[in-house]
């Protein structure tokens, strides 16, 4: 019998985000025939998604809440370097630390290390300083494979760095149909009843400026100026809360936008949507917008770098709208509220498109790279073992 892959992941933490999320998603989903996962998690203290660690696989946590590196210098590479050397595949489960410390232990234990991408690098540098710039170049370029969630985070990463063809995968994220079509069945919060009187817009997402809610504001004031009478809700928490609120007092929409914050479970939300609005300025993939078609929600997307135009095949399942364009936003939007027969097809052609993103489909994707990894290994082992002789 062939020995399972032992394969190790490194999280920062698990602090609740979708990165993390869809990780964890993949280790519950691996072939416990075929493979051994275990997880390292830099931080602990901010465990959000402790829960969704899958069961019995084992957990290293190397600092404390409110522990920084400084107080373990030798403790993290110990530990790093231990669970390194008995694994088979070292997996980053996101871009910078997580990677870092994968091509580090990889580099020191010999065994392969695999970075996964998740988001338009250009932007993450500009948001981080100037040293990741450089750092990951140096650890990237000795990455036997770099798994990126969408062709644009690949496209985007290449222009970024000289990289071989033959170090990347794109491999979408796999995402859970099964828990969002249990969950949509759900009854709607009292506070939102109203969505089964009035149409309503949703949006969903951290409160940042990322995610362009600022533009979708603009673009419901302006539908509502039209003569489109509609409501607006958008959910998620973040910082820029404040500047929406008045945003929204000076537009006067105070009584048909409503930001109720986070909401655990946003797919009730989604199914009683007359449209879902994705309003970024970028993002990596887009996992929200596969939630909403699996919700049978029609889509309205900017086509920001990368993912959304993707998932929505150039708007064969959704309309694209230009970023930062609240005009344009409002325009397409009024469509979908004006147009039955659309708003019919969308939500009937939805549901078959975010099945192309199932677990069933993605993770066999996963599953291949980690195997061609290890082999790459073996491969190399036995030819140096050759000339050795």
């Amino acid at each position: 019998m062939t020995r399972r892959l032992r394969v190790l992941f490194l999280f920062e933490g698990l602090y609740g985000r979708g990165a993390e999320r869809v990780s964890l998603g993949l280790i519950s989903r691996l072939d416990r025939e075929a493979f051994e996962p275990s997880i390292w998690i830099l931080r602990g203290g901010e465990d959000a998604l402790r829960a969704e660690v899958p069961e019995g696989v084992p957990v290293t946590v190397v600092l404390g809440e409110g522990q920084r590196i400084r107080h373990a210098l030798t403790r993290v590479p110990a530990t790093l370097l231990r669970q390194a050397r008995g694994a088979d595949v070292i997996v980053g489960t996101v871009e910078l630390m997580p990677t870092y410390f994968a091509g580090l232990a990889g580099l020191l234990t010999g065994r392969p290390a695999v970075g996964w991408v998740r988001n338009s690098l250009d932007h993450t540098y500009a948001e981080q300083p100037a040293w990741h710039r450089l750092l990951s170049r140096v650890v990237y370029a000795r990455l036997p494979r770099l798994v990126c969630v969408s062709r644009g985070t690949r496209d985007t990463l290449a222009r970024l760095q000289r990289l071989r063809d033959e170090q990347f995968r794109v491999v979408y994220n796999p995402v859970d149909l099964a828990r969002i079509g249990e969950w949509q069945a759900g009854p709607l919060p009292e506070w939102a009843q109203g969505m089964t009187r009035r149409p309503t817009v949703l949006g969903a997402g951290r409160l940042t400026a990322q995610k362009g809610f600022d533009t979708l504001i603009r673009a419901h004031a302006l539908l509502r100026e039209r003569g489109v009478d509609h409501d607006l809700l958008i959910v998620g928490e973040g910082e820029l809360r404040g500047e929406l609120e008045s945003l929204i007092r000076e537009l006067g929409v105070s009584g048909s936008v409503h930001l109720p914050g986070h909401v655990p479970n946003p797919y009730p939300l989604m199914r009683h949507a007359a449209a879902f609005a994705l309003s970024s300025r970028w993002e990596g993939f887009g996992n929200v917008v596969v939630e909403a078609l699996a919700c049978g929600v029609p889509v309205v997307s900017t086509d920001c770098p990368s993912g959304p135009a993707e998932i929505l095949e150039g708007g064969r399942h959704g309309l694209l709208v230009p970023t930062d364009d609240a005009g344009a936003l409002a325009s397409a939007l009024g469509t979908v509220l004006g147009d039955s027969a659309l708003a019919a097809r969308l939500r009937e052609n939805g549901p078959r498109r975010a099945r192309d993103f199932a677990p069933e489909v993605t993770v066999p994707q996963w599953e291949g790279v980690l195997r061609e990894v290890a082999a790459g290994r073996a491969a190399a082992d036995r030819t140096t073992a050759g000339a050795g002789t």
